[in-house]
């Protein structure tokens, strides 16, 4: 019977890892691509911002909603045509 690969992770090797500089611009790149794809599948006035936060511990990036809209179901929506368009 084989045996699986067992991944071990080092919390301090992670822990760097979210707090460098490379990784910072790589989650806002990918940050703002998300961004941008869901202006684009969205209608012509939507609004989406872009929140890229750095903590102590870590490096966040978020997109947020269409704002043009009051329906929380049409600004998920436009996100999510964002995320799939994100893909390609």
């Amino acid at each position: 019977m084989a045996r699986g690969l067992r991944l071990v992770t080092n919390r301090r090797n992670v822990a760097a890892l979210l707090k460098s500089s490379g990784t910072r611009r790589v989650i806002e790149r990918t940050t703002r691509d998300i961004e941008a794809a869901a202006n684009r599948a969205a209608e012509p006035d939507a609004q989406f911002r872009t929140d890229v936060t750095e903590e102590p511990k870590r490096v966040r990036g978020a997109v947020i909603g269409d704002y043009a809209t009051s329906d929380p179901e049409e600004s998920r929506r436009a996100l999510l045509r964002g995320l799939e368009g994100g893909r390609t």
